[in-house]
């Protein structure tokens, strides 16, 4: 360790122990109960003159960059803020909606992990990636991929195969891998390391993707740019929380600055029940156990209106992870039902004239419940992160592609393996 580095313009460190780690390092040896963390060269919050996502290059891994509409969006509520009683509300919309000059071409947050993350591999030697996903991270890979023409192996359970979509012709760039009979994104990051470690294949890492974290956490930076301050809360639904973790890892490196004077914006995460892993370990004070009662965990994931939301394996008790985030900035996490998420969407859309995803209205859920509990200051500000809007207002301006199967396989490992063996050996 210490004697490999990601080049001048960052390095790659334990958020534990501190010790320098390779560029594309998810994992420290000493500390594999840790997040790795990106620290930057450059310490000032400097901007280049675009307004895409690369306005933020300094504090992205990759040295390059591309030209894309892909970005954090930030707008001042007035007639949401005016309903909820709310001095200062802002809107991150991480959508598809051009009357916002919102153009993230998949249609959520997820396009501002996948070209950070690209980049930065083909930068350092990596000739392929491996991921799994629940559908939205499919999307932006499968994208990103094609404009970069970098190989990509996705591995998706069948429920979510449907959902793997692109705004351009699909290319061999991709290899969309789908679980057959299966719904569970746990089965799928399992099978998806193996067939990393199994081929060779670059893994992307997920949560432990500096690349992935700190192009979500540009949304931060964007309300930092617009309001010269932090906000005071910040609300967002989370399967992983790994979002939530960018967040708060981009407000420490604003404070860090000296220019922002804040305290870390309070976070205020969001579940869809009856699948709530990640509130149900912070408000009991234990931890995640991911294997215990799969059956149960799997229907509970089947009834939520919200299926991007549902991720058996969180990074919660890592250091620098979840829980780490919501002590830090004495957070709070909420339970939403599907008929509060779907009263939030119908609100969303008749206050701001723009539609929502699911995951979206259980964020606007939470923070209704926050205002009711009184853990939200009406006269503070607050920054709702709307990560999402589905694909309907896409749909009206861009032919939608699905990504064609490239290999259907049993859900079990070994089975997976046995097939892929063969499909590899091509």
């Amino acid at each position: 360790m210490g004697e490999e580095a990601a080049g001048t313009k960052l390095r790659i460190v334990c958020a534990k122990c501190g010790d320098t780690l390779a560029p594309l390092a998810h994992v420290c040896p000493r500390c594999p109960d840790a997040l790795p963390r990106a620290e930057y060269a450059e310490k000032r919050f400097v901007m280049q003159d675009r307004g895409d996502i690369f306005r933020f290059a300094a504090w992205l891994p990759a040295e390059a960059t591309v030209e894309t509409t892909i970005g954090p969006t930030v707008f001042r509520s007035e007639q949401l803020a005016e309903t909820l009683g709310l001095t200062e509300l802002s809107v991150a919309f991480s959508g598809y909606a051009p009357e916002v000059t919102a153009r993230n071409v998949t249609g959520t947050f997820k396009d501002f992990e996948a070209l950070p993350t690209l980049l930065y591999l083909r930068e350092h030697g990596a000739t392929g990636v491996v991921l799994a996903s629940a559908g939205n991270t499919a999307r932006a890979f499968a994208y990103a991929a094609g404009v970069l023409g970098f190989p990509t192996t996705i591995v998706v359970p069948e429920a979510a195969a449907a959902s793997v979509w692109v705004p351009a012709r699909p290319t061999e760039d991709v290899r969309l891998i789908v679980l057959a009979k299966s719904a569970d994104y746990a089965t799928a990051i399992r099978l998806a390391g193996a067939i990393a470690a199994r081929y060779g294949i670059h893994p992307e890492g997920g949560a432990r993707n500096v690349a992935r974290r700190d192009g979500m956490g540009t949304t931060i930076l964007e309300y930092a740019r617009i309001e010269r301050r932090l906000p005071r809360h910040y609300v967002q639904a989370v399967g992983s929380g790994t979002g939530a973790i960018a967040a708060w890892e981009a407000a420490l490196r604003l404070q860090a600055t000296g220019e922002f004077g804040d305290p870390a914006p309070q976070l205020h995460l969001a579940q869809n029940v009856p699948f709530t892993p990640i509130h149900d370990a912070w408000t009991a004070g234990e931890e995640i156990e991911p294997e215990r009662d799969v059956e149960g965990q799997l229907r509970r994931i089947a009834a939520i209106t919200a299926p991007v939301l549902a991720n058996r394996t969180p990074p919660f008790a890592l250091e620098g992870g979840v829980r780490a985030a919501l002590r830090a900035t004495g957070g709070h996490t909420y339970a939403v039902t599907n008929s509060e998420i779907e009263a939030a969407q119908r609100l969303f859309e008749e206050r701001e004239g723009l539609r929502i995803g699911p995951e979206s209205g259980a964020a606007l859920a939470a923070l209704c419940q926050g205002l009711a509990l009184g853990w939200i200051d009406r006269a503070e500000s607050v920054l709702l992160h709307v990560t999402g809007n589905g694909d309907a207002v896409l749909r009206r301006d861009v032919a939608l592609r699905p990504v064609p199967v490239w290999r259907r396989v049993p859900p079990e490992r070994d089975a997976a393996l046995q097939a892929l063996d063969r499909a590899f050996a091509r």
